[in-house]
């Protein structure tokens, strides 16, 4: 698959963040928004994305200080790793930089990203022997640890996707002693959705939305291709799954799933599941793909049960990320229940 690469526009911004989650290079004290702003706000610096099949698949930061060029925010869909794109995207980035006189590119690279550091070897970078220091000139949006490093969690996340609608029966609605309700949140308020994805995603260390401002939330959970659908038994909130049709026709995604802490254990998650999967298939025009991913740090049985509803794994990624509970985003009175914790 050939890269088509270009500079950003202002209708790739979601789908640019989305790639940096992906591929784990956000940080809770850069918010990624405020990053794209910041750079294309300035001549001297530059974003470049990679096209493969209408989306982007590829992204590098550049910018020339004058004396040297840096490169940040260097990605590939994880599932897309392998084809040559990220030689692609570092050689649009470089290309960028000779054209604004630029004589030299360094990089900045955490030290527990060993695997970069042989791909960037394989493409003519050498390591030099320099010592890095930072010094913030703005109050961060999070605090980083003030000793040490920061505790780093070991997570393997496995990327799933179905082609096809899966060739079963629906499943009926599990038997329990109060009715059970199934339907839409339209429009949801920013402290409801808070409600739901801290009380479900708390215990399972779910941090990156935590992260995020009330208004970056709203504007992708009222975003028209964005559905909620919530669970009730007995009138009394149990489950919800959210589903992204922001990648239409290309593809769809389950973009989070699950249940509160209550309610587990009691059938209804297969349910819930199922029906999701029916749910963003049940379009016109079908979507070309679905998706959805899970990592070690959920619950034990959540790869499976992707993978019992249809889901197949297209690719894994293994990497450190920083405690959210040190960091912050998760309550340190939570219960916590992820088997990586």
């Amino acid at each position: 698959m050939s890269l088509a690469t270009r500079p950003v526009r202002d209708a790739d911004v979601p789908a640019l963040i989305q790639l940096w989650r992906a591929c784990g290079l956000t940080r809770p004290w850069n918010d990624p928004e405020s990053d794209i702003a910041l750079a294309r706000q300035w001549p001297a610096s530059e974003i470049l994305v990679g096209e493969s099949r209408g989306a982007i698949v590829a992204s590098a930061m550049a910018g020339f200080d004058g004396h040297r060029g840096w490169m940040y925010y260097v990605a590939v869909r994880p599932d897309l790793q392998g084809h040559g794109h990220g030689r692609a995207i570092v050689q649009a980035a470089e290309d960028w930089l000779r054209e604004q006189g630029c004589p030299k590119v360094e990089l900045i690279i955490r030290a527990d990203n060993t695997q970069v550091l042989e791909i960037y070897e394989r493409v003519g970078y050498k390591r030099e022997p320099r010592a890095l220091m930072s010094k913030w000139l703005v109050n961060p949006p999070v605090t980083q640890a003030e000793s040490g490093d920061p505790r780093l969690l070991d997570v393997t996340i496995s990327y799933l996707e179905m082609d096809a609608p899966p060739k079963r029966p629906s499943l009926p609605p599990p038997r329990a002693r109060e009715p059970v309700s199934l339907q839409r949140a339209h429009n949801p308020t920013v402290s409801y959705y808070r409600y739901l994805q801290h009380t479900v995603g708390d215990p399972w260390l779910w941090w990156e939305r935590r992260a995020w401002d009330d208004e970056k939330l709203a504007s992708v959970i009222q975003d028209p291709a964005v559905e909620l659908y919530v669970l009730a038994v007995g009138g009394v909130p149990a489950g919800f799954v959210e589903l992204d049709f922001r990648e239409m026709p290309s593809a769809a995604e389950v973009a989070y799933f699950g249940l509160l802490p209550d309610f587990i254990g009691q059938g209804l998650g297969p349910y819930l599941l199922n029906w999701g999967i029916d749910c963003a298939w049940n379009r016109d025009p079908s979507p070309k793909a679905l998706k959805v991913n899970t990592c070690t740090l959920d619950h034990p049985s959540a790869l499976g049960a992707y993978q019992k509803a249809g889901f197949e794994v297209v690719s894994r990624e293994s990497k450190k990320v920083p405690d959210p509970v040190q960091a912050g985003h998760i309550p340190k009175t939570v219960k916590i229940l992820s088997p990586g914790y």
